[in-house]
């Protein structure tokens, strides 16, 4: 057996990874770690100003490759555009990481449907859905020895009721956790 080091175990160097909704938040310090520690990053967002501003305020502070490609990942068409955009720019995806979310609140007698579906859409149709669309690109990544990623990002709301009235969220979240498991 080989004795590897924590960097060589752990390396994320020349790696290619997608974050969505990457351009605040947890998305864009997870952008800034893997900037650090060697990996090229594609951040994605719905909204473009804020995600062209967030990748060259990465790669400015942290150097490397960050890409911004924004794009509404709650539906097929702006699934299926940014799936065709970043093939344009890797030619595989080492980590994808399904973290764009949405919440909607308001109280239970207001609550609107397409706040329940903006929210069912962003945080659970649009993770399984990239990840089926980059399928390929996952697959050109892996090795036996190392094989592809993809990490979802849930949230304690999807095991426990929410302290605000954000009735979708922990729905979401809980189908978002057993969709992981299921995949």
């Amino acid at each position: 057996m080989t004795n590897l080091s924590i960097d060589e175990l752990f390396s994320v160097k020349d790696k290619t990874v997608v974050i969505t909704g990457g351009s605040r938040g947890i998305g864009e310090m997870m952008a800034a770690a893997f900037l650090q520690n060697g990996a090229s990053v594609v951040i994605s967002s719905r909204k473009a100003e804020a995600c062209d501003a967030a990748a060259a305020r990465l790669a400015d502070t942290y150097g490397g490759s960050c890409v911004s490609l924004p794009a509404d990942l709650s539906g097929l068409e702006g699934i299926d555009s940014f799936v065709e955009r970043l093939g344009a720019e890797v030619t595989k995806v080492d980590v994808l990481i399904n973290n764009a979310g949405a919440s909607w609140g308001a109280p239970i007698e207001e609550f609107p449907e397409s706040g329940w579906d903006k929210v069912m859409d962003t945080n659970v149709k649009g993770p399984f859905f990239v990840t089926q669309r980059l399928l390929p690109l996952l697959e050109a990544a892996a090795t036996p020895e190392d094989p592809a990623r993809v990490i979802n990002i849930g949230s304690i709301d999807g095991l426990r009721p929410p302290t605000f009235q954000t009735y979708s969220y922990g729905p979401s979240k809980a189908a978002l956790h057993a969709l992981t498991m299921q995949l």
